[in-house]
């Protein structure tokens, strides 16, 4: 059955999908169904050109500042901001850490790969990752040759890429992986590229999963996308990190047949995002906001602009001058430094952590300073939904409290937390003001955290 296009649901679906909604988007979902929302949000036609930081003198083109407010900026402007969640998701996926390599300008090719192909077949994706430059520093691919092989690689790619750790492999599969994957050089273009050197590559008979056969990486990923554990593990996956639950057997199921016909991701996404149980009360309460994630959702609600790396420089000091509707640049930044997350920065091969870890007295406390950062800066903001929650704010305090949740993408909120919004909105004095001590308990309450 169609899923019904309440606000309730259209709100779930845009703050799961993508980032949040605007009153706009909200109310075409509701004229249009959630159906044909889905559809229209994977789009790839209706992507628009990604840009890249500018280039600067030395090997290393941009520092991760750069990066990071590059693709913030995207993901809070995009009209595919369900494509730059997707990007996300697979930074996540197939974390990779520029301290070991620190040269921004090879993630930023990766992300880019991610988005271009992120929502094609799972195969391509992850024959691309093989020839991928900081994935190969990343884990080591580079140093693997004939007679000595390194399963860094083969290791991860079943283990966290594709399988699982229970996807049906054993240490014999893994070793005869690694050999497979020799070769793999890193030729010292600008940019670096990637070939399969013959003459360090093991040509040699390799057993698999059972098969033999003179196997090197691609063949390596056709064995593993044709098990159905790894048709499992990728619906699983998704599933576990949009919804935020185990799926239920049911569900799974249906997931991994629809992912295992084409290897689309698209169908598995549109499958996922189309199911009755991604709508269930368990999966609305269950997932907590990653910082990138509320850093996004808050920037593009509220309607502020961040400076756009691609055409412009940051400044050599904190230049507190920014255009009407900004924050200066190191607004964003601070942010996630509250927050302790990076684009560019998981904390290992395994990605960043899920849900409850994020809402430790640490994590929690760097929300809190996070969202203090951002308020701040309320009174100086000049877009249009932050004149709206301003002018709702004089004319009546609980009015005031619907524009701000309107601006974040959320439907419906608790009692007390309108109490909470309210009692700051009409408290005299304070370090701040009224408005952004009101806007500090909006973004750090459960309706923003459990996105």
């Amino acid at each position: 059955m169609p899923i019904e296009p309440t606000p309730r649901n259209a709100a779930h679906l845009w703050r799961r999908a993508a980032f949040g909604a605007t009153p706009e988007e909200l109310a075409q979902t509701q004229r249009n169904g959630i159906e044909a929302t889905v559809a229209a949000m994977f789009d790839h036609r209706r992507a628009v050109d990604a840009g890249r930081p500018l280039r600067s003198v030395g090997y290393s083109a941009y520092e991760t500042e750069h990066l990071n407010l590059w693709f913030l900026r995207l993901a809070t402007t995009s009209p595919t901001p369900a494509i730059e969640k997707l990007t996300w998701f697979w930074h996540g996926h197939f974390a990779t850490n520029l301290d070991k390599f620190e040269n921004p300008e090879l993630l930023h090719a990766q992300l880019l790969t991610f988005r271009r192909y992120g929502l094609g077949r799972f195969d391509g994706l992850l024959k691309l990752m093989a020839r991928d430059p900081a994935m190969i520093l990343w884990l080591d691919l580079e140093q693997s040759i004939v007679g000595r092989p390194n399963e860094n690689y083969a290791r991860e790619l079943m283990e966290l890429f594709s399988l699982g750790v229970d996807g049906g492999y054993n240490q014999f599969d893994v070793a005869n992986a690694g050999r497979a994957f020799t070769g793999y050089t890193l030729e010292t273009d600008r940019p670096p590229t990637v070939m399969l050197n013959a003459g360090l590559h093991d040509d040699g008979t390799k057993t698999i999963f059972g098969q033999t056969g003179r196997f090197d990486g691609d063949d390596v990923v056709d064995l593993i996308v044709a098990r159905p554990e790894c048709h499992r593990f990728v619906a699983t996956r998704l599933w576990t990190r949009y919804a935020g639950t185990t799926p239920p057997n049911d569900v799974l199921e249906f997931l991994s047949a629809a992912f295992a016909t084409r290897l689309s991701i698209k169908d598995l996404l549109v499958a996922m995002f189309t199911h009755p149980a991604f709508y269930a009360d368990d999966v609305r309460n269950g997932l907590v906001a990653q910082p990138v994630e509320s850093v996004v959702a808050a920037l593009r609600g509220l309607g502020i602009e961040i400076i756009d790396v691609s055409t412009t420089p940051i400044p050599d000091d904190e230049d507190l001058d920014a255009p009407a509707g900004a924050v200066p640049w190191f607004v964003p930044i601070a942010m996630l430094e509250e927050m302790g997350q990076f684009v560019g920065h998981p904390p290992n091969v395994g990605g960043w952590p899920h849900n409850e870890p994020w809402l430790d007295a640490t994590r929690s406390a760097g929300r809190l300073n996070a969202a203090i950062v951002l308020a701040e800066w309320i009174d100086a903001i000049d877009s249009a939904p932050v004149r709206a929650i301003r002018a709702a704010a004089d004319r009546d305090p609980r009015a005031a409290v619907g524009e701000m949740f309107a601006a974040l993408g959320i439907a419906e909120w608790s009692d007390e937390t309108a109490v909470a919004i309210v009692t700051a909105l009409t408290a005299a004095g304070g370090a701040v003001g009224p408005l952004p001590t009101a806007l500090t308990v909006a973004l750090t309450s459960p309706e923003v955290i459990l996105s």
